[in-house]
Protein backbone atom coordinates (compact mmCIF):
# COMPACT_ATOMS: atom_id res chain seq x y z
CA UNK A 1 0.00 0.00 0.00
CA UNK A 2 1.18 3.29 -0.79
CA UNK A 3 2.31 5.81 2.03
CA UNK A 4 3.31 8.76 0.35
CA UNK A 5 1.15 11.39 -1.03
CA UNK A 6 -1.12 10.47 -4.15
CA UNK A 7 -3.05 12.43 -6.73
CA UNK A 8 -5.50 11.24 -9.16
CA UNK A 9 -5.11 13.07 -12.75
CA UNK A 10 -8.25 12.88 -14.96
CA UNK A 11 -8.06 13.22 -18.49
CA UNK A 12 -10.92 13.75 -20.08
CA UNK A 13 -11.09 13.54 -24.04
CA UNK A 14 -13.32 13.58 -26.65
CA UNK A 15 -13.40 10.12 -27.23
CA UNK A 16 -11.45 8.71 -24.40
CA UNK A 17 -11.72 9.54 -20.31
CA UNK A 18 -8.29 8.16 -18.95
CA UNK A 19 -7.27 8.16 -14.71
CA UNK A 20 -4.17 7.80 -13.04
CA UNK A 21 -2.65 7.83 -9.92
CA UNK A 22 0.78 9.46 -9.63
CA UNK A 23 3.16 10.55 -6.63
CA UNK A 24 4.40 14.34 -6.28
CA UNK A 25 6.55 13.35 -8.86
CA UNK A 26 4.72 12.92 -11.49
CA UNK A 27 4.92 9.03 -12.13
CA UNK A 28 2.19 7.20 -12.86
CA UNK A 29 1.75 4.24 -10.20
CA UNK A 30 -1.65 3.16 -11.71
CA UNK A 31 -3.99 4.00 -14.45
CA UNK A 32 -7.61 3.31 -15.99
CA UNK A 33 -9.51 4.58 -19.15
CA UNK A 34 -13.00 4.33 -20.51
CA UNK A 35 -14.43 5.75 -23.27
CA UNK A 36 -16.12 9.10 -23.27
CA UNK A 37 -19.99 9.25 -24.45
CA UNK A 38 -21.09 12.44 -24.93
CA UNK A 39 -24.68 11.83 -25.44
CA UNK A 40 -24.86 11.34 -21.58
CA UNK A 41 -24.56 14.82 -20.88
CA UNK A 42 -22.34 16.07 -19.02
CA UNK A 43 -24.11 14.38 -15.52
CA UNK A 44 -23.04 10.57 -17.58
CA UNK A 45 -19.77 11.68 -18.15
CA UNK A 46 -19.31 12.95 -14.39
CA UNK A 47 -21.09 9.88 -12.65
CA UNK A 48 -18.83 8.04 -15.06
CA UNK A 49 -15.23 9.92 -14.01
CA UNK A 50 -16.37 9.53 -9.69
CA UNK A 51 -17.29 5.60 -10.44
CA UNK A 52 -13.86 5.22 -12.06
CA UNK A 53 -12.11 6.67 -9.24
CA UNK A 54 -12.44 4.12 -7.30
CA UNK A 55 -11.08 1.53 -9.74
CA UNK A 56 -7.94 3.38 -10.27
CA UNK A 57 -7.30 4.13 -6.67
CA UNK A 58 -7.49 0.39 -6.09
CA UNK A 59 -5.10 -0.60 -8.79
CA UNK A 60 -2.30 1.13 -6.78
CA UNK A 61 -3.02 -0.65 -3.49
CA UNK A 62 -4.27 2.27 -1.92
CA UNK A 63 -8.27 4.24 -0.74
CA UNK A 64 -9.54 7.10 -1.19
CA UNK A 65 -9.08 8.54 1.41
CA UNK A 66 -5.45 8.29 0.95
CA UNK A 67 -5.78 11.07 -2.14
CA UNK A 68 -4.78 14.31 -1.52
CA UNK A 69 -5.99 16.13 -4.58
CA UNK A 70 -7.86 15.37 -8.05
CA UNK A 71 -7.48 17.36 -10.82
CA UNK A 72 -8.88 17.21 -13.94
CA UNK A 73 -7.76 18.49 -17.36
CA UNK A 74 -11.06 19.71 -19.44
CA UNK A 75 -10.90 19.97 -23.40
CA UNK A 76 -12.35 23.20 -23.38
CA UNK A 77 -12.52 26.87 -22.12
CA UNK A 78 -12.79 26.25 -18.35
CA UNK A 79 -13.41 29.09 -15.34
CA UNK A 80 -11.28 27.80 -12.94
CA UNK A 81 -11.66 29.82 -10.21
CA UNK A 82 -15.39 29.71 -10.62
CA UNK A 83 -15.22 25.76 -11.34
CA UNK A 84 -17.58 25.85 -14.61
CA UNK A 85 -16.77 24.58 -18.17
CA UNK A 86 -17.61 27.73 -19.97
CA UNK A 87 -17.29 25.46 -23.68
CA UNK A 88 -16.18 22.05 -24.90
CA UNK A 89 -17.23 21.87 -28.47
CA UNK A 90 -15.74 18.06 -28.73
CA UNK A 91 -18.02 16.86 -25.93
CA UNK A 92 -20.78 19.65 -26.54
CA UNK A 93 -20.79 21.20 -23.54
CA UNK A 94 -21.56 25.13 -22.50
CA UNK A 95 -21.69 26.64 -19.02
CA UNK A 96 -21.41 23.65 -17.03
CA UNK A 97 -20.87 23.65 -13.48
CA UNK A 98 -18.41 20.93 -13.17
CA UNK A 99 -16.94 21.76 -9.72
CA UNK A 100 -20.60 21.89 -8.44
CA UNK A 101 -21.52 18.57 -9.74
CA UNK A 102 -18.31 17.16 -8.90
CA UNK A 103 -18.68 17.93 -5.07
CA UNK A 104 -21.79 15.51 -4.88
CA UNK A 105 -19.76 12.69 -5.92
CA UNK A 106 -16.43 13.26 -4.43
CA UNK A 107 -15.39 15.36 -1.18
CA UNK A 108 -11.92 15.57 -1.86
CA UNK A 109 -9.37 18.61 -3.05
CA UNK A 110 -10.47 19.40 -6.66
CA UNK A 111 -8.87 20.52 -8.96
CA UNK A 112 -9.42 21.87 -12.80
CA UNK A 113 -8.02 23.48 -15.73
CA UNK A 114 -8.19 23.14 -19.37
CA UNK A 115 -6.59 20.24 -20.57
CA UNK A 116 -4.20 22.10 -22.59
CA UNK A 117 -3.06 24.30 -20.03
CA UNK A 118 -2.84 21.30 -17.03
CA UNK A 119 -0.48 19.58 -19.61
CA UNK A 120 1.94 22.73 -20.09
CA UNK A 121 2.08 22.82 -16.11
CA UNK A 122 2.99 18.86 -15.46
CA UNK A 123 5.63 20.12 -18.59
CA UNK A 124 6.93 22.79 -16.38
CA UNK A 125 7.12 21.09 -13.31
CA UNK A 126 8.46 17.76 -13.66
CA UNK A 127 8.78 17.55 -17.78
CA UNK A 128 10.97 19.08 -20.51
CA UNK A 129 9.96 22.47 -19.38
CA UNK A 130 11.37 21.76 -15.65
CA UNK A 131 13.94 24.73 -14.94
CA UNK A 132 12.53 27.63 -17.68
CA UNK A 133 10.79 30.08 -17.39
CA UNK A 134 8.42 30.38 -20.38
CA UNK A 135 7.09 27.39 -22.12
CA UNK A 136 4.21 26.20 -24.32
CA UNK A 137 2.73 22.78 -24.85
CA UNK A 138 0.92 21.54 -27.88
CA UNK A 139 -2.03 18.76 -27.59
CA UNK A 140 -2.65 16.78 -30.68
CA UNK A 141 -5.60 14.71 -30.29
CA UNK A 142 -9.52 14.94 -31.38
CA UNK A 143 -9.16 18.71 -31.30
CA UNK A 144 -5.94 21.17 -30.93
CA UNK A 145 -5.08 22.54 -27.78
CA UNK A 146 -2.16 25.20 -26.40
CA UNK A 147 -1.22 25.82 -23.22
CA UNK A 148 0.90 28.66 -21.65
CA UNK A 149 3.35 28.56 -19.00
CA UNK A 150 4.48 32.23 -18.73
CA UNK A 151 6.77 33.56 -15.76
CA UNK A 152 6.03 30.45 -13.71
CA UNK A 153 2.66 31.04 -14.29
CA UNK A 154 -0.38 29.19 -15.63
CA UNK A 155 -1.54 32.30 -18.33
CA UNK A 156 -5.14 32.17 -19.19
CA UNK A 157 -5.02 35.75 -21.10
CA UNK A 158 -7.58 38.53 -19.57
CA UNK A 159 -10.53 37.16 -20.87
CA UNK A 160 -9.62 33.27 -20.29
CA UNK A 161 -9.16 32.25 -23.23
CA UNK A 162 -5.68 31.97 -23.81
CA UNK A 163 -3.95 29.15 -25.85
CA UNK A 164 -6.95 28.99 -28.33
CA UNK A 165 -4.62 27.67 -30.61
CA UNK A 166 -6.86 25.09 -32.26
CA UNK A 167 -8.91 27.98 -33.17
CA UNK A 168 -6.82 30.45 -35.22
CA UNK A 169 -7.86 30.97 -38.46
CA UNK A 170 -5.40 29.11 -41.28
CA UNK A 171 -8.36 29.26 -44.28
CA UNK A 172 -10.24 31.91 -44.95
CA UNK A 173 -13.10 30.02 -46.13
CA UNK A 174 -12.23 26.35 -44.68
CA UNK A 175 -13.92 23.37 -42.86
CA UNK A 176 -16.53 23.82 -40.54
CA UNK A 177 -15.32 23.65 -36.97
CA UNK A 178 -17.41 22.50 -33.69
CA UNK A 179 -16.98 25.74 -32.06
CA UNK A 180 -19.25 26.93 -34.61
CA UNK A 181 -16.79 29.00 -37.06
CA UNK A 182 -14.83 28.21 -39.86
CA UNK A 183 -11.60 27.72 -41.36
CA UNK A 184 -9.62 27.06 -37.75
CA UNK A 185 -6.46 25.24 -37.36
CA UNK A 186 -8.40 22.05 -35.60
CA UNK A 187 -10.65 21.68 -37.96
CA UNK A 188 -7.54 20.80 -41.21
CA UNK A 189 -5.55 19.01 -38.49
CA UNK A 190 -6.89 17.94 -35.87
CA UNK A 191 -7.58 14.14 -35.06
CA UNK A 192 -11.16 14.48 -36.43
CA UNK A 193 -10.51 16.49 -39.52
CA UNK A 194 -7.63 14.18 -40.04
CA UNK A 195 -10.05 11.01 -40.59
CA UNK A 196 -12.73 12.81 -41.69
CA UNK A 197 -10.20 13.80 -44.82
CA UNK A 198 -8.86 10.48 -45.07
CA UNK A 199 -12.19 8.55 -45.55
CA UNK A 200 -12.98 11.54 -48.82
CA UNK A 201 -9.87 11.39 -50.52
CA UNK A 202 -8.26 7.55 -49.87
CA UNK A 203 -10.13 5.08 -51.67
CA UNK A 204 -11.17 1.83 -49.92
CA UNK A 205 -9.51 3.14 -46.82
CA UNK A 206 -10.98 0.13 -44.86
CA UNK A 207 -9.89 -2.48 -46.78
CA UNK A 208 -6.11 -0.89 -46.23
CA UNK A 209 -6.48 -0.62 -43.00
CA UNK A 210 -8.91 -4.01 -42.20
CA UNK A 211 -11.04 -2.01 -40.20
CA UNK A 212 -14.90 -0.79 -40.22
CA UNK A 213 -15.38 3.37 -40.66
CA UNK A 214 -15.96 3.54 -37.22
CA UNK A 215 -12.17 2.10 -35.73
CA UNK A 216 -10.35 4.32 -37.79
CA UNK A 217 -8.44 6.86 -36.37
CA UNK A 218 -5.49 9.24 -37.47
CA UNK A 219 -2.61 7.28 -35.90
CA UNK A 220 -3.84 4.63 -39.12
CA UNK A 221 -3.67 7.48 -41.64
CA UNK A 222 0.13 8.37 -40.44
CA UNK A 223 0.90 4.56 -40.19
CA UNK A 224 -0.67 4.35 -43.83
CA UNK A 225 1.58 7.49 -44.84
CA UNK A 226 5.09 5.60 -44.03
CA UNK A 227 4.26 2.75 -45.70
CA UNK A 228 4.57 5.22 -48.62
CA UNK A 229 1.01 5.33 -49.65
CA UNK A 230 1.19 8.31 -51.69
CA UNK A 231 -2.67 9.72 -50.86
CA UNK A 232 -1.53 9.19 -47.09
CA UNK A 233 1.37 10.96 -47.81
CA UNK A 234 -0.19 13.90 -49.13
CA UNK A 235 -2.82 14.18 -46.26
CA UNK A 236 -0.32 14.46 -43.68
CA UNK A 237 2.42 16.58 -45.54
CA UNK A 238 -1.00 18.76 -45.33
CA UNK A 239 -1.42 18.45 -41.66
CA UNK A 240 2.32 19.18 -41.27
CA UNK A 241 2.00 22.66 -43.05
CA UNK A 242 -1.17 23.71 -41.29
CA UNK A 243 0.35 23.18 -37.86
CA UNK A 244 3.81 24.25 -38.74
CA UNK A 245 1.41 27.61 -39.44
CA UNK A 246 -0.11 27.48 -36.43
CA UNK A 247 3.59 26.77 -34.47
CA UNK A 248 5.29 30.00 -36.29
CA UNK A 249 2.09 32.19 -35.64
CA UNK A 250 2.71 31.21 -31.88
CA UNK A 251 6.64 31.57 -31.38
CA UNK A 252 6.19 35.05 -33.16
CA UNK A 253 3.69 36.03 -31.10
CA UNK A 254 5.28 34.86 -27.78
CA UNK A 255 8.90 33.76 -27.76
CA UNK A 256 8.99 30.63 -25.46
CA UNK A 257 12.27 28.74 -24.48
CA UNK A 258 10.41 25.67 -25.54
CA UNK A 259 7.72 24.08 -27.06
CA UNK A 260 6.36 20.25 -26.24
CA UNK A 261 3.93 18.65 -28.48
CA UNK A 262 1.74 16.02 -26.52
CA UNK A 263 -1.47 13.70 -27.55
CA UNK A 264 -2.32 10.88 -29.44
CA UNK A 265 -1.13 12.29 -32.71
CA UNK A 266 2.25 13.11 -31.84
CA UNK A 267 2.96 9.33 -31.65
CA UNK A 268 2.52 9.37 -35.46
CA UNK A 269 6.65 8.54 -37.05
CA UNK A 270 9.12 11.74 -36.12
CA UNK A 271 9.97 11.95 -39.50
CA UNK A 272 6.24 12.40 -40.71
CA UNK A 273 5.06 14.71 -37.90
CA UNK A 274 7.81 16.24 -35.24
CA UNK A 275 11.06 16.27 -37.72
CA UNK A 276 8.50 17.96 -40.54
CA UNK A 277 7.62 20.73 -37.52
CA UNK A 278 10.95 21.61 -36.97
CA UNK A 279 12.14 21.83 -40.67
CA UNK A 280 9.08 24.08 -41.20
CA UNK A 281 9.53 26.73 -38.09
CA UNK A 282 13.12 26.62 -38.87
CA UNK A 283 12.58 27.87 -42.15
CA UNK A 284 9.19 30.31 -41.81
CA UNK A 285 9.88 31.55 -37.97
CA UNK A 286 11.00 34.71 -37.33
CA UNK A 287 14.82 34.40 -38.07
CA UNK A 288 16.42 35.94 -34.21
CA UNK A 289 14.28 32.89 -32.93
CA UNK A 290 13.52 30.54 -35.69
CA UNK A 291 16.52 28.13 -34.24
CA UNK A 292 16.59 29.00 -30.89
CA UNK A 293 13.11 27.60 -30.01
CA UNK A 294 13.00 24.20 -28.85
CA UNK A 295 10.85 21.83 -30.07
CA UNK A 296 9.95 18.39 -28.80
CA UNK A 297 8.05 15.14 -28.20
CA UNK A 298 6.69 15.97 -24.40
CA UNK A 299 8.20 13.14 -22.33
CA UNK A 300 4.43 12.21 -21.36
CA UNK A 301 3.26 11.57 -24.73
CA UNK A 302 -0.37 10.72 -24.37
CA UNK A 303 -0.58 10.86 -20.61
CA UNK A 304 0.55 15.04 -20.65
CA UNK A 305 -2.58 16.48 -19.64
CA UNK A 306 -3.09 13.74 -17.10
CA UNK A 307 0.10 13.97 -15.28
CA UNK A 308 -0.31 18.03 -15.32
CA UNK A 309 -3.84 17.51 -14.14
CA UNK A 310 -2.59 15.78 -10.84
CA UNK A 311 -0.03 18.04 -10.00
CA UNK A 312 -2.40 21.56 -10.36
CA UNK A 313 -2.39 21.44 -6.52
CA UNK A 314 0.88 22.64 -6.44
CA UNK A 315 0.31 26.05 -7.88
CA UNK A 316 1.57 28.90 -5.32
CA UNK A 317 -2.50 30.64 -5.62
CA UNK A 318 -3.21 33.17 -2.89
CA UNK A 319 -6.78 31.35 -2.01
CA UNK A 320 -5.69 27.55 -2.35
CA UNK A 321 -9.23 26.54 -0.03
CA UNK A 322 -11.79 28.24 -2.72
CA UNK A 323 -14.37 26.51 -4.70
CA UNK A 324 -11.83 25.48 -7.54
CA UNK A 325 -8.32 26.04 -6.51
CA UNK A 326 -6.72 26.65 -9.50
CA UNK A 327 -6.24 28.14 -12.63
Amino acid sequence: MQNKPLNIGVDLGGTHIKFGVTNESGRIISRHAIRTVPETGPDGIISAIAASLQVVVKLAGATVSQVNSLGVGIPGTTDSRKGTVVFAPNIFWRDVEFIKKMRSLYDGRLYIAQDSRAAAWGEYVVGAGKGLSSIASITLGTGIGCGMVIDGKIFNGALNTAGEFGHQIVELEGNLCNCGRTGCLEAHAGGLAIVREAKVRIVNLNSLLHKSQADISAKDIFDLAQQGHSEARKLTARVVRYIGIGLVNLINLNSPELISISGGIANAPSELLLEALIAFVRSRAYPAISTKVRICKSPFAEDASLVGASLLHRQLLPDRDSLSLCV
